[in-house]
């Protein structure tokens, strides 16, 4: 059985990401290629087993572009062989040993910001999960796959959020409860602001405690680089 950490970044074209204009924060590619190549050391160091790292780039027109090639590379890496596929974002750091590679359903890591996903008084997701940290299993269901596949085919280019969305329909149609997934995936995806006090209260759990850390990049990516770049020397 193959084990795959995958990897994605694309040069985006139009520095406008929907949520905001990012052409003021410089060279994107380059600062998030900066923090891929962070992201791939801790990763080298700490996640187990025997797995084989895949690197997906290219050159897009905008950000849902990159989402949507992201995941049909990962469907059709899938759907190659037999395979269990871990994801990551490229402002995540492993900062200690883990071990993805026996759970058995499609999995993501932890609550996004907002924990719930409301518009216009509705409730589109309650339990709302982070998109930076997944695992496609060998024994993904079919049905799963099926959603994924109709949802993307049908993607909304003027939602930022449409691949999160996509990913936590796919999550919550498995019969999960929170329970289920948290209890498997504590500190496994752990949200960091700038005020580490405030990211352990989202998280509900000390810092110490955490697997891998998320930078939520798309915040700020040049603050992001700066602390990776002072954090992983330490790691070694």
């Amino acid at each position: 059985m193959k084990n795959y950490l995958v990897k994605s970044l694309f040069k985006v074209k139009n520095t406008n990401w929907i949520f905001k204009d990012r052409s003021e924060e410089g060279d994107l590619f380059s600062l998030y290629m900066r923090a891929h190549e962070h992201s791939v050391y801790t990763f080298n160091k700490f996640l187990q087993g025997d797995w084989e790292l895949k690197f997906f780039t290219g050159e897009v027109e905008n950000i849902s572009e990159a989402y949507k090639n992201t995941f049909w590379y990962i469907h059709d890496l899938w759907h190659s062989g037999p395979c269990n596929i871990f994801y990551t974002d490229p402002d995540t750091l492993a900062i200690k040993k883990i071990d993805p590679w026996h759970y058995n359903k499609f999995m993501m890591f932890n609550y996004t910001d907002p924990v719930s996903l409301i518009r216009d008084d509705k409730v589109i997701i309650k339990d709302y999960f982070n998109a930076g940290v997944r695992y496609f299993p060998s024994t993904m269901s079919q049905h799963t796959w099926g959603l994924g596949r109709t949802l993307v085919v049908n993607w909304n280019f003027t939602d930022y959020r449409t691949e999160e969305i996509i990913l936590n329909d796919m999550l919550w149609s498995q019969g999960l409860e929170v329970k289920d997934v948290l209890d498997v995936s504590m500190n496994w995806a752990f949200f960091i602001n700038m005020n580490h006090s405030t990211s352990e209260t989202f998280n509900n759990s000390l810092i110490d405690t955490a697997k891998i850390l998320h930078f939520h990049a798309s915040r700020n990516i040049g603050a992001t680089v700066k602390i990776m770049d002072e954090f992983v020397p330490t790691l070694i």
